[in-house]
């Protein structure tokens, strides 16, 4: 019976949320400006009357093109849950643009289902999520909206008498009457929906299989890159460029919280073997790249697998018999730093962490271990979902305690893990530039390099190191534009770099300290990690980018292996960072980004546990503080003898209340009497008590008519119907006669539910009664 006006609207609203919510999902922009692209232009063509649904051969035609497309990228090996969400877009647009019936829009409200739940299955971000949310509300409105749809087009087609002669004013009524039924159905059952939501999310949370889909929500960051010709001149800069966050990590200093009070340095790979212009075995690794040796035989790790806690032996070797002591972690002396770290996919096996951990607990199902030699953390296989874990870590590389004897051991073994310096393919004219006296340094007899001895750590390593890294913060420029780099292009990159460039980001920094170091016949080693100073406020946690991301160099000396960062300007940059109002908004969603993955997306049948224990604790807690302040307030009452007064006050209180029940009891039934006795005036005695009263309120405006008339001495007698009354009111003067013959007719269509007055109306109509005693006081008797 009704044209629906509303579902084309809606449906094209729901249509582009879900192209939306899958274009962020799938981080395609490209999808999203073809697939909105698509929906606008046709929303556009069905308003102004121009829409030609397409041909159904050159739908197919279309539809074959569109399978083929998705055959081929399936085959390239993408990830198949974002392409069949890129076919469900395609699907949708040709189903758009031949729409011809109540089947097509079924379609598209199905297809469109299905694409949300692909996004949902692609991402676990929280911009997402709220459109989710959106979209679900939506999507019930416009179903609602569509079966109306089909029942009226139904009834429309069955309908005997002519659309034209229907009364355009009922049917307006009734569909205004209509959609606000289906306003409030949808806010109900939407109501309803989430309630039920939240309660099975949090009594019934994932549990086995819980990760079936972890692979595809959460995509692989590139927060770490190999270093070689390719990739480190211009991938690495997009890399710093990139404000993604990659972990959140709180810390505290001996139980302490750590609130942003200093710069956070997390290692996560040790690289000490360069390959120069030749590539290191089948696949290793290619020209020009850093790789880590292999760790000797046998492998020095600690191990540790799914929620377990390892407390690694601090590496303490006796001179006396040459035998390893063993020193728990839990027993370490000194200062401990406690780091609880949220790490999202990096497409690396490496852990980040503060210098020298002693313990791990992984709070997520990973397996991994600790080289004792680098010591670094490691998982087994890259993860590709979210890991949280607790590591407690002791700040410096050396274990802490050792004697002298012990530390002399220690650090002769250091110097003979690993590869030694010639194992490393470095180019001699990198060894050329590390010689000369203002490099290396120099003293009284002579440069520092001539002087030192032939093993690693000797006592003027540290020196050397010291200048080498001094003179590249002095005299080279730290940047990541290198885009003038193709007239060094094919020779090795470190060299460019001291000879040509003479500037360039971290990695050109810490790797040609470290080769200059490894030339001399120093042990050093290049690390990557990530060097952050950012601090939320809100969640109380370091939030680390994929732009924090930062190379440094290691050097053993005689007092262990020493850190040092020969990149220049990088501190001036930190120190430099204010946080400003759009730093701060970028906190705020950072904070609410990172409570949505750790309290929603993560949530399973341990934190079901710790929600019920953190409940019933507190409601103990409330319960214990309850009886204590009541206790309180007891004995307060007792010492001063209150007891009296406030039993006094109790009383009038209670009385007080008893009668405002009465006086109000009263008030409501002598409304009832007076809308009773309205009711028997204007003739409304026969209908039910519940449409008495209903009338009866819109009505009053003919009840105070007939009060004004009958005090004019013109009573309404009971045989006579209204209609009839004012008919035998023809001798009035005609003004007055009028204005009762049109107040009787609007008793009418009250009276038998063709209109309802507003407040507005009741007022005029009030008016318009005064008007009229005024005209019936001046009439003349005669009249």
């Amino acid at each position: 019976m009704y044209n629906v006006r509303q579902f084309k609207p809606a449906l094209y609203v729901l249509l582009f949320v879900g192209i939306s919510g899958f274009a962020l999902a799938a981080q395609s922009p490209a999808i999203w400006v073809l697939g909105c692209g698509a929906v606008l232009l046709n929303g556009w063509l069905v308003k102004t009357d121009r829409f030609v649904p397409m041909p159904r051969l050159l739908a197919n035609l279309v539809t074959i093109v569109a399978v083929l497309y998705i055959t081929r990228e399936l085959l390239a090996g993408g990830t198949r849950i974002l392409i069949i969400g890129q076919f469900l877009v395609l699907l949708q647009i040709i189903k758009l643009w031949e729409q011809r019936a109540n089947r097509d829009y079924a379609q598209l409200l199905v297809l469109s289902l299905l694409l949300m739940v692909a996004a949902a299955i692609s991402t676990a971000s929280l911009t997402f999520g709220l459109l989710l949310m959106i979209y679900l509300f939506l999507s019930l409105y416009c179903c609602l909206l569509f079966h109306l749809k089909v029942e009226s087009d139904a009834a429309r087609a069955a309908f005997a008498i002519p659309e034209e002669r229907i009364n355009p004013l009922t049917l307006r009524q009734d569909q205004r009457h209509l959609f606000r039924s289906m306003q409030k159905l949808t806010a109900l059952v939407s109501l309803f929906a989430v309630g039920m939501g939240i309660i099975v999310f949090l009594l019934f949370p994932r549990g086995t299989g819980a990760g079936t889909f972890d692979p595809f929500q959460y995509r692989r960051l590139q927060a770490m890159t190999g270093f070689s010709e390719h990739v480190s001149l211009d991938q690495v800069a997009r890399i710093q460029q990139n404000e993604e966050v990659v972990a959140h990590v709180r810390v505290w200093r001996d139980g302490v919280p750590v609130n942003g009070t200093m710069t956070l340095l997390l290692r996560g790979l040790a690289l000490d073997v360069y390959s120069g212009d030749k590539a290191q075995g089948s696949g290793r690794a290619g020209a020009f790249s850093w790789m880590r040796s292999d760790p000797p035989a046998p492998p020095g790790r600690g191990f540790f697998g799914n929620r377990s806690n390892l407390l690694f032996d601090a590496d303490l070797w006796s001179e006396r018999n040459r035998t390893r002591e063993l020193q728990r972690g839990s027993e370490v002396s000194g200062t401990k730093w406690r780091q609880v770290i949220t790490l999202q996919p990096t497409g690396t096996t490496a852990l980040f962490a503060m210098p020298g951990p002693i313990s791990i607990n992984p709070r997520s199902d990973v397996r991994g271990y600790f080289s004792l030699r680098d010591r670094v953390l490691r998982t087994f296989e890259a993860p590709t979902r979210p890991l949280e874990y607790e590591v407690v870590s002791i700040g410096s590389l050396e274990p802490p305690g050792l004697a002298d004897a012990a530390r002399n051991a220690w650090i002769k073994r250091s110097a003979l893990t690993g590869p030694n310096p010639p194992t490393t393919n470095i180019n001699p004219r990198i060894r050329d530039y590390a010689l000369r006296p203002d490099v290396s340094g120099s003293n009284s007899a002579g440069p520092l390099a001539a002087q030192r001895g032939p093993t690693p750590a000797d006592p003027l390593d540290e020196r050397i190191a010291a200048n080498i890294e001094h003179h590249l913060r002095s005299h080279f420029r730290y940047t990541l534009d290198l885009t003038d780099t193709k007239r060094v292009r094919g020779q090795d990159p470190i060299v460019a770099f001291l000879y040509d460039i003479k500037r360039g980001h971290c990695e050109y920094f810490a790797g040609a300290m470290t080769l200059m170091c490894q030339s001399l016949g120093l042990k050093a080693r290049m690390v990557v990690g990530f060097k952050c100073d950012e601090f939320s406020t809100m969640g109380d946690y370091y939030i680390v980018r994929q732009s924090h991301a930062h190379t440094w160099v290691e050097v053993l000396t005689a007092d262990g292996w020493k850190t040092f960062d020969p990149t220049s300007g990088q501190d001036a940059d930190l120190a430099q960072r204010k946080v400003s109002t759009w730093q701060r908004m970028k906190h705020i969603v950072d904070y609410l980004e990172y409570t949505y993955a750790s309290n929603v997306i993560a949530y399973d049948n341990e934190n079901r546990e710790n929600l019920i224990q953190n409940v019933e604790n507190r409601m103990t807690n409330a319960a214990i503080s309850g009886t204590s302040s009541m206790s309180d307030a007891k004995k307060w009452f007792d010492s001063r003898q209150f007891y009296t007064i406030f039993s006094n006050a109790l009383t009038g209180f209670v009385l007080l209340m008893v009668l405002a029940v009465v006086w109000f009891v009263g008030q409501f039934l002598w409304e009832r009497w007076k809308l009773r006795r309205r009711a028997l005036r204007i003739g409304l005695e026969s209908l039910p008590v519940f449409d008495q009263l209903r009338l009866v309120r819109q009505l009053e405006f003919y009840d105070n008519l007939m009060l004004l008339l009958g005090r004019h001495h013109l009573t309404r007698p009971r045989h006579l119907t209204p209609k009839e009354f004012t008919n035998s009111l023809m001798f009035l003067p005609s003004d007055i006669y009028e204005t009762v013959r049109r107040l009787t007719d609007v008793f009418y269509r009250v009276r038998y539910g063709r209109s309802q007055l507003t407040p507005a109306l009741q007022r005029r109509l009030a008016t318009t009664i005064s008007r009229l005693d005024t005209e019936l006081q001046n009439a003349s008797p005669a009249s």
